[in-house]
């Protein structure tokens, strides 16, 4: 799945056309990031079309060409609304399984976080305690407002982050190929689990969230939790080289 970030748009501007078609074609399901918005709003994108298999060749294509014009977020969108409903007797239901297995994942990884953060504070490492809570501001945010606004700039600051330094991470860390082991500091160790938890509900999301929310919900979740597993594996990284030290 393709990830259109702020540094991307950016180089797109200054190495093509862009400014003045104002006309962007991208790979169906791209996720494009809060940030990278702040350059689109002009811009009209379309989503390529993706061929019909020869079996199916008689159903409608499963993304159809359309336009897009990117707009603001609204300040808050209530996810409970969309999850929720009030079965008259003054009790909140969750509509679907799907939705109950989304906010235990929601609380799994919250209580992590805390128990990490309890772990960081023993071991007087007050950064990381931090940088763990922006985690969780965050997190408890998906968990009732999609995108509020005022956790957008939090976002967006980790977003610039990870532009910095994820090259250089991902060349001596490579996600998906390193692995801490029993002699890792307890943080590294959890700090790596956590990032499985954050992994485990990106995927959980992309395969079974689309049908649930609304589109612009659907991949702003994405995009947010994407950009908080990497800065979670960045943190991991730092934890692990500073144990070196």
């Amino acid at each position: 799945m393709a990830i259109l970030t702020e540094s991307k748009i950016k180089k797109l501007l200054r190495t093509t056309k862009l400014k003045e078609t104002k006309f962007l074609v991208l790979e169906p399901g791209t996720v494009i990031t809060p940030s990278a918005k702040e350059y689109l709003k002009d811009i009209i994108i379309e989503y390529m079309e993706i061929p019909e298999e020869p079996e199916t060749k008689n159903e409608e294509a499963t993304f159809p060409m359309t336009q897009l014009k990117v707009s603001e977020s609204k300040n808050v969108k209530n996810i409970q609304e969309i999850l929720m409903y009030n079965n008259g007797k003054g009790q909140e239901i969750w509509k679907s399984h799907l939705t109950y297995q989304f906010k235990i994942k929601i609380d799994i990884i919250i209580s992590h976080i805390l128990t990490l953060q309890k772990k960081s504070h023993h071991m007087g490492k007050m950064e990381l305690i931090e940088a763990l809570n922006t985690i969780l501001m965050v997190v408890k945010t998906i968990s009732v407002k999609i995108l509020a606004s005022d956790k957008l700039d939090l976002v967006q600051e980790i977003e610039k982050l990870l532009e910095d330094k994820k090259p250089y991470i991902a060349s001596l860390y490579p996600e998906g190929s390193f692995i801490p082991t029993y002699k890792d500091e307890e943080c590294v160790i959890a700090l790596f689990e956590l990032h499985a938890y954050l992994q485990e509900l990106e995927h959980f999301i992309v395969k079974e969230m689309k049908e649930i929310l609304a589109f612009e919900d659907y991949i702003n979740c994405i995009s947010i939790v994407t950009i908080l597993k990497d800065y979670c594996w960045i943190l991991m990284v730092q934890s692990k080289e500073n144990s070196i030290e």
